[in-house]
């Protein structure tokens, strides 16, 4: 609600309207996994239940590819010849049949867009632009990304693991809401596609979405974005990987 305590939990209430999907991926028996991702996805945690982990992403799709690495294992099934060397203590620190983690390039995220005449980022990255997902209705909350896309070579698929992930308060003007400026808090992916990698914030998973009354850019602005440290996103070619593994 508006002028109203913001440290006070009785000032907030769940929405009544539908918020941004969630998507998960799960993997079995893993030691210490990494995911790599083609399509859109921003990471919002992991939930390990015996030997299941989950990773939660918004601002995914059903298009969304995962490839996930692990430390190699002695769990692996195979009825070809194969090899494998263990360590001193009997860990195994190769086995053929897993396919190698090959980074072929690493990319940093772009520092933010300029100020804008209110002292807020016109957006997190410079040369990106803002992508109107989904505006509020009677049913549904708005859904906005900010997204920059960073070329490498051409015509070949690529897969993105980010190494650290920011998050930011997102000021979307009506122009991106279709209603009234919202203030949402948002969090950082990175994801590969045909050609290149992208960067991307998008809304933060369980985030306040309120009505925003103060002075912003259109169509959106970006402030308490971190700019002493920027993530880097590993890089690896899809070509030569199963999909899906098993």
């Amino acid at each position: 609600g508006l002028n109203l305590d913001p440290d006070k939990g009785s000032s907030y209430d769940d929405s009544f309207r539908a918020g941004d999907q969630m998507f998960s991926i799960t993997v079995n028996n893993a030691l210490n996994p990494i995911v790599f991702l083609v399509g859109k996805g921003t990471l919002q945690g992991t939930t390990r239940s015996g030997n299941t982990l989950k990773f939660l992403y918004s601002g995914a799709s059903t298009s969304t590819k995962a490839y996930v690495f692990d430390l190699m294992s002695d769990n692996v099934a195979g009825n070809k010849p194969w090899l494998k060397t263990r360590r001193a203590d009997g860990s195994v620190s190769f086995n053929s049949l897993q396919v190698p983690l090959n980074i072929i390039a690493t990319v940093q995220a772009p520092g933010p867009a300029a100020v804008d005449q209110f002292g807020k980022f016109s957006g997190p990255y410079a040369g990106g632009s803002w992508q109107v997902i989904r505006r509020q209705s009677a049913s549904v909350d708005p859904v906005a990304h900010y997204v920059v896309d960073i070329a490498l070579g051409g015509g070949v698929e690529y897969a993105a693991f980010l190494n650290f992930s920011r998050g930011c308060a997102g000021y979307w003007s009506d122009v991106l809401t279709g209603v009234n400026p919202q203030l949402v808090g948002m969090s950082e992916g990175a994801y590969g596609g045909v050609g290149g990698v992208s960067f991307m914030f998008g809304p933060a998973g369980a985030t306040t979405d309120g009505a925003y009354s103060g002075a912003m850019s259109s169509p959106g602005s970006v402030a308490a974005l971190p700019t002493d440290r920027y993530p880097v996103a590993l890089v690896v070619a899809t070509s030569n990987l199963p999909f899906p593994y098993n």
